[in-house]
């Protein structure tokens, strides 16, 4: 057994030996240091420990494909990894880092992430491999904070973010980039530019790169690809999710669950490079689309709302909402379906215009959605949304409004809080019944154009096309529209009789089955749709005659009208 004589370890953390430390080493210690200098996966199986919450402190067990990934890190100078996610990429990175520094002299290692706190985490695993070290295995340490480690054979572990300056001017041995991909658009290039001469000024540093995929217009798919085709000096593997043993097609099923489609599975744990720009509609659905386009059987308010179906006294409608500042460019949407048959959700009326203030607009939304039953409505509430639907909820009183607002923000907030993750779920959800169920009906040409030119982004956001006169205002109704037959929501709102083979609804039921009695023909409900000044009257208020305070103001921005009492 080694003996440590009585030195200050750095700190006084006994895990932590100094320069001053000194140990007594037996033969079989010697061998051991040996073998885990020349073979990292028996360096890594019997030594690197990590903590789970399950299963506490344990020495890793390294699967085929995670010992393969090492053996090439081992033996390439520019090494790629594509990589499904939760293989652990991250874990393999550290591993090797923590054994290059370990039994290679005055090696400086940089780890390099696209967020501050990515890097501090992937170093604090370094941190706490390093400590688990058996003490005569390991050099000392001479510096050792949350950011940098400095050791006493000269070696050090670095961490930076992926900055247009990250690294410049840095002499490093070994450059270790995670998760490429999603570096921001607009500074990949510039970042590049300053960390790749670090390592081309040498011919023995070494530059490792490991990512999920994240579309094809960035550097790391660039790099990747180049490597697949032999274009480049790059060494690369593929990790797959069915190569980590225990992954069969049921916890498939749960992640398409997880992630909300079966492209986002693919892209996330299948490493498919899912096309930058890619319309939201190919070729085949679009084709497909074309030919449920109808001529509206209604028109009013100068062509701004068209109708394409007739009430139908079993229908389920739900709507969706995007609203615009009504200042002749971005356009306020009203998306009417019918979801009593989820293989063929119809798209029955649609409301655009990108005059009407969002004041004047909440009536409007008030009479088409009494038009339809008063069915469950989605408003983004985001911007001058919220104006909409807090004026229809407190001024209208109107109930049925869809909630939904992300894990981090007030649950008591009215409509839909407009999240990244929010929207993300929302896009994924519209895709899911539109591209791989088929399920939507799509009546109008308007909407089947905007749904063409709404594209998947670098950053892995949809929005519309770049473009003058290009909006995605009727595509977000339309997400926004669906929304409630997203897994967190639809049993919220409706009773879920059957799921399909996704665990997603198939068939729903309205816990109120009832049509509101106000339903008529279109031609005697639709009344004051073209002037602003008819239509249901306005809310009033009566006052004292004393000054009005801050809360009869907003009610007065709401659209409220106030009647003054003379004074006795």
């Amino acid at each position: 057994m080694a003996i440590v004589k009585q030195r200050e370890h750095y700190l006084g953390n006994p895990n932590l030996p100094t320069v001053h430390s000194t140990f007594e080493y037996t033969p079989e210690m010697v061998k051991e240091i040996k073998k885990s200098s020349k073979d990292i996966i028996h360096f890594a199986t019997t030594y690197f420990y990590i903590i789970s919450i399950d299963d506490g402190r344990n020495c890793i067990d390294l699967h085929k494909c995670q010992k393969r990934v090492l053996k090439k890190m081992m033996a390439s100078r520019f090494f790629i990894l594509l990589a499904s996610r939760q293989i652990g990429k991250t874990t393999l990175m550290t591993i090797y880092a923590l054994w290059y520094v370990c039994f290679n002299e005055d090696q400086k290692v940089l780890i390099v992430a696209n967020k501050e706190g990515t890097a501090k985490e992937i170093f604090g695993r370094i941190r706490l491999a390093y400590e688990e070290l058996p003490n005569w295995l390991k050099p000392g340490v001479k510096e050792y904070g949350k950011e940098s480690m400095v050791l006493t054979n000269g070696s050090s572990i670095g961490i930076s973010t992926t900055t247009g300056t990250a690294a410049r001017g840095m002499s490093v041995s070994l450059l270790i980039l995670d998760e490429l991909a999603f570096i921001e658009h607009h500074i990949v290039h510039e970042f590049w530019k300053s960390v790749f001469p670090i390592v081309s000024s040498s011919k023995k540093s070494k530059i490792f790169i490991a990512s999920t995929a994240n579309g094809t217009d960035n550097l790391f798919y660039d790099i990747y690809s180049k490597a697949e085709a032999k274009l480049n000096n790059w060494e690369y593997d593929k990790v797959l999710w069915s190569e980590i043993p225990g992954r069969d097609l049921l916890w498939k099923r749960e992640m398409v669950l997880g992630v909300g489609s079966e492209e986002a599975f693919d892209q996330e744990f299948g490493c498919k490079f899912i096309q930058t720009g890619e319309s939201a509609v190919d070729e085949v659905l679009f084709n497909h689309l074309k030919k449920t386009i109808r001529e509206p059987i209604y028109t009013f308010d100068d062509g701004n709302y068209i109708i394409y179906k007739d009430i139908d006294p079993n229908g389920i409608y739900v709507a969706g909402v995007d609203v615009g500042e009504g200042m002749n460019e971005n356009y306020t949407v009203v998306q009417i379906l019918d979801i009593q048959d989820l293989t063929n959700i119809e798209q029955v009326a649609k409301y655009k215009s990108n005059s009407v203030a969002p004041v004047h607009f909440t009536k409007k939304l008030y009479e088409i959605l009494v038009q339809w039953g008063s069915p469950l409505v989605a408003i983004e509430r985001n911007n001058c949304g919220a104006q909409v639907v807090d004026q229809l909820f407190f001024s209208f009183n109107y109930t049925n409004l869809i909630n939904f607002s992300p894990a981090n923000t007030s649950g008591n907030k009215k409509g839909v809080v407009s999240h990244t993750n929010v929207k993300f779920k929302g896009v994924m959800n519209k895709r899911y019944w539109m591209k791989e169920k088929k399920a939507v009906a799509i009546r109008d040409e308007s909407t089947l154009k905007e749904l063409k030119n709404f594209v998947r982004y670098p950053n892995g956001t949809w929005k519309a096309r770049p473009g003058a006169d290009i909006f995605d205002d009727e595509v977000m109704a339309l997400v926004w529209g669906l929304i409630v037959l997203e897994n967190d929501l639809v049993e919220k709102y409706f009773m879920v009789e059957k799921y399909d083979d996704n665990k997603r609804p198939l068939v729903v039921k309205s816990f109120n089955n009832a049509r509101s009695t106000q339903i008529k023909s279109f031609d005697s409900i639709y009344y004051g749709m073209n002037d602003l000044n008819q239509g249901l009257p306005s809310p009033f208020v009566f006052t004292s005659g004393e000054s009005s305070n801050g809360d009869i103001e907003e009610l007065q921005t709401m659209g409220w009208k106030f009647f003054e009492r003379p004074t006795p």
